[in-house]
């Protein structure tokens, strides 16, 4: 009996939670539904006065039609006009230049970002060696600036350095849009506010603990999924607005080949790195011209050879083998007399 009563709970827990997942689908249903007809009442309806009717609204109607028809009409696929919709496209810059400065650069782009409304994401100077064994500064900073201000920060950033058709050694900006993610973060988000109004009006409805219970579980994860779904709607503006600079700096001096008393090391080395290629490269013909040309003759010829030595050595070996015999036979000879 324990048994069939437990059984006979669940079936009702069950059944409850299938209700409720009906009644939430139904309350979506029809609250679209009535949105839907409440738009096409408010469009088709005509402003009338005393039984008269307007002919002045109705030019001001005639206008916006006109209006309406001259403006692109993008079809959606579904029967209606589909929203004109601002694109959403995140930049992002990188660059690399070479400054007598490095320190001085660094924080001039910091300040740059600072005063057009951005902020510092990374930023860091350290110490390196050059090839003549000086140490000079180096730098690297990531800053966020207003993508409408991407541009002229690059070009100020590029008058950081002396020459900049010389100095800026790398520039490259890529862009991504999240157009139709974003829109379709909008649509998953009004569906999840319009289920949890469901929700919360079916809680409140609820006259039964247990159903309350039911409800308030589905209702937290719907408010979780909201969360989620505005903190990366949120993101993905902020990362439109806020364009992101990433920028290498590095020290004018380190680019200089080491020189001293007008011998340049670096320039014998690159001698010495040619000649060995150079080199290499004749063993590599070699090899491949005795492979190819010469290994074909040399094949036969020294079977041929094999054969000629194997046959001289057994020639060899049956002369002194004869010799031996004949050495052996002396003393029986000898004996014999």
């Amino acid at each position: 009996m324990v048994v069939q009563s437990i059984k006979k709970e669940k079936m009702m827990k069950k059944r409850k939670v299938l209700g409720i997942s009906l009644v939430l689908i139904a309350a979506i249903f029809f609250s679209a539904c009535a949105a839907q007809t409440a738009a096409d009442e408010v469009s088709m309806s005509v402003p009338m006065e005393g039984g008269e009717y307007d002919y002045a609204l109705e030019e001001e109607a005639l206008g916006m039609d006109e209006k309406t028809e001259s403006a692109p009409n993008y079809d959606a696929g579904v029967g209606g006009m589909a929203q004109t919709v601002e694109r959403m496209v995140i930049y992002n810059a990188d660059m690399r230049i070479a400054v007598e400065d490095p320190t001085a650069a660094l924080d001039a782009i910091i300040t740059m970002a600072e005063d057009s409304g951005g902020f510092v994401v990374y930023s860091n100077i350290y110490q390196s060696s050059t090839s003549s064994g000086r140490m000079v500064p180096y730098g690297n900073v990531t800053v966020r600036v207003p993508a409408g201000q991407l541009e002229s920060i690059m070009d100020a950033i590029k008058g950081l350095t002396p020459d900049p058709s010389e100095d800026v050694l790398s520039e490259n900006v890529s862009g991504q849009d999240v157009t139709s993610e974003y829109t379709d973060l909008e649509s998953q988000l009004r569906n999840l506010e319009a289920a949890e109004q469901a929700l919360v009006e079916i809680m409140e409805n609820a006259k039964n603990t247990e159903d309350v219970l039911d409800v308030f579980d589905e209702l937290t994860y719907y408010r979780g999924q909201i969360e989620t779904v505005k903190g990366r709607m949120q993101y993905l503006s902020e990362s439109a607005a806020m364009s992101a600079i990433s920028v290498e700096i590095v020290a004018k001096e380190s680019l200089q080949p080491l020189e001293i008393a007008g011998w340049e090391p670096q320039g014998t080395a690159k001698k010495a790195v040619e000649a060995l290629v150079n080199t290499a490269q004749r063993l590599a013909d070699a090899v491949i011209w005795f492979g190819i040309y010469c290994l074909p003759f040399l094949v036969p010829l020294g079977v041929g050879v094999y054969f000629l030595v194997k046959a001289l050595k057994n020639n060899k070996a049956k002369r002194q083998a004869k010799k031996v015999e004949s050495l052996e036979q002396l003393p029986e000879k000898e004996a014999e007399k």
